[in-house]
């Protein structure tokens, strides 16, 4: 089933500004950036549907967008991909369940997902694995993981998918279980989720990406219902050592990025989410972060409003924002688009 939408939303003529234009902007953690005005950002149509907290790919240089919450704050099946060159959405098939707090992977034009919160707020965390194929617009069932589980982080390197962290059944527990599943043995009709090495410290909403190889496992939170508490620490965990390290720590505690963090020319950018500043509170995000491979994070831009667990990709050196929650979980439709930061 796919039904083109084209969007119509209202286009904001007024493009927020500031007067930092150029401005040097250093930072306490010893990094300099330049600072980004908000007049940069050009407004697009609005998404056809507000959504925060969806799992996110690019593939054929168009957006992906599965699930995630809508106004008020109910998980969604629907799903659908934003093509850049026309501005228009197209409805694919839903998701199985409505999920949220899920990680999206690509494995060629297959798009994997485990676990998640399903059914809407103080939803059930859930085992469910579903691979969905692109061309067919198809959904397939794949083994359970061994627990059920919801915000953990799932990668793909070398035909083993890893599904790690996240929260158990209780909504509040971290987990730090580390299960593998061998995607050929699964093609060939005989797989099953492996024991790995534990996560060092368990969390939850942490950023999943690979970059060389490598899985890195970037801030997160302390439990969930009972109090949420941002972690700046990232993990890098070595498939071919089976062994996890400490990598560089983020400026701040932070979550609630999941579908709007990624690699892009050997690069990791994150953009908005959950952040506490040491001795602060827990607040609406606004920046992009990014990281080069043995550097530290740096502040290199601003949203054109703070907002947690966007979609966001960069395609043909665009940057696309789509989406996410102001404060007060208010759900935000409104797309941004600018070119990338140098």
């Amino acid at each position: 089933m796919k039904e083109l939408t084209t969007a119509h939303g209202h286009i904001r003529g007024i493009l927020l500004t500031v007067l930092c234009i150029g401005t040097l902007v250093v930072h306490p953690w010893g990094q300099s950036a330049l600072a980004q005005d908000e007049g940069a950002w050009q407004v697009l149509p609005d998404m056809p549907l507000g959504k925060w907290e969806p799992g996110t790919v690019v593939l054929d240089n168009k957006l992906f967008v599965f699930g995630g919450y809508t106004l008020g704050v109910v998980s969604s099946k629907r799903s659908e991909v934003f093509d850049p060159s026309d501005n228009s959405w197209t409805r694919i098939q839903d998701l199985p369940s409505a999920i949220t707090h899920m990680n999206a992977v690509l494995d060629g034009r297959t798009v994997w997902f485990a676990g998640g919160f399903k059914d809407g707020y103080k939803g059930h965390a859930i085992a469910e694995v579903w691979n969905y194929d692109i061309d067919k617009d198809r959904y397939t069932a794949a083994p359970l993981l061994p627990a059920p589980r919801a915000g953990g982080g799932l990668a793909l390197v070398d035909r083993k998918l890893h599904f790690f962290g996240g929260l158990m059944a209780d909504r509040d527990t971290d987990s730090s279980d580390h299960w593998v599943l061998d995607l050929d043995a699964w093609a060939q009709g005989s797989a099953r989720w492996m024991e790995s090495v534990p996560m060092p410290v368990p969390r939850n909403q942490f950023s999943t990406v690979v970059l060389k190889g490598k899985i890195y496992a970037i801030g997160g939170q302390f439990h969930h219902d009972s109090m949420q508490l941002d972690q700046p620490r990232v993990d890098i965990y070595d498939p071919q050592t089976g062994s996890w390290s400490s990598g560089p720590s983020l400026p701040k505690g932070h979550s609630h990025a999941e579908g709007a963090t990624f690699v892009h020319d050997n690069q990791i950018y994150m953009l908005g989410g959950h952040t506490t500043p040491a001795g602060g509170t827990k607040s609406t995000d606004a920046d992009i972060l990014r990281l080069s491979a043995g550097g530290q994070w740096q502040v290199i831009g601003s949203l054109p409003m703070p907002l947690s667990s966007p979609a966001a990709a960069i395609i043909e050196e665009t940057l696309f924002l789509a989406g996410g929650a102001t404060a007060g979980s208010n759900v935000a439709a409104r797309m941004w688009s600018r070119k990338l930061i140098p």
